[in-house]
């Protein structure tokens, strides 16, 4: 009997290397709207993990100014997406090899599901996936673990694995009691090496070796 039967993943930055765009259009939005701002590489990559409208209430209580911010911010997202966006090493062959073992798999992301989607569609996720939890889906997100354990209700899951990017990843996890992974291809790897994953992993192709060893399996 499995250990584990669910791998679940966060999205940017832990499949989809959306790193340097994510970056851009937080560059973008705040020139727009916020011109004279000084704000360094470091102060952007704070801005990295949780969900948009969080990030930009920390500038500006203006709520109408906020639906602005994060409309400009999806707005160039999405122009530049498909010519930016790539996957990280071994990631799709590891949940191509996970679903035909029969694992069930599924994506935790603090994105809404119309701006997730379409890299999932982009690099054909999807047969292999079988659900998103997103912000539309939870009323709060990562670090918190709602997401991770209605994405386990819904799975029927005996045993989950989470693996991300971020700290908020990783204390989600934590905090829903299941083992955790973290990237060492983080941006944010500082932060991550403080939220202290179970087990690091290079690849994809290392995630399928880790969960074969947990799982006692070749």
């Amino acid at each position: 009997m499995r250990y584990i039967d669910t791998i679940l993943y966060d999205l940017d930055g832990t499949i989809v290397d959306s790193n340097e765009l994510i970056l851009s259009s937080f560059r973008h939005t705040f020139d727009t709207h916020f011109p004279k701002l000084p704000l360094s590489r470091s102060d952007l990559l704070i801005m990295m993990g949780p969900p948009l409208r969080e990030t930009f209430a920390r500038f500006t209580n203006d709520s109408k100014l906020i639906s602005t911010m994060v409309d400009t911010y999806l707005n160039y997202y999405k122009t530049n997406e498909f010519s930016v966006i790539s996957l990280f090493k071994g990631m799709k062959e590891a949940i191509q090899t996970f679903h035909q073992k029969g694992y069930k798999q599924a994506i935790i992301t603090t994105k809404f599901t119309a701006s997730a989607q379409p890299s999932i569609q982009h690099f054909g996720l999807n047969p292999f996936l079988d659900m998103m939890i997103s912000l539309d889906d939870v009323s709060a997100p990562k670090p918190h673990p709602e997401g991770i354990l209605l994405a386990m209700e819904k799975l029927s899951s005996l045993g989950a694995v989470m693996v991300g990017d971020n700290a908020t990843d990783i204390e989600a996890g934590k905090n829903a009691h299941i083992p955790t992974v973290g990237v060492r291809y983080s941006l944010k790897y500082d932060e991550l090496v403080l939220a202290n994953p179970d087990v690091w992993i290079e690849d994809g192709f290392e995630l399928i070796q880790y969960i074969n060893k947990l799982n006692k399996e070749e």
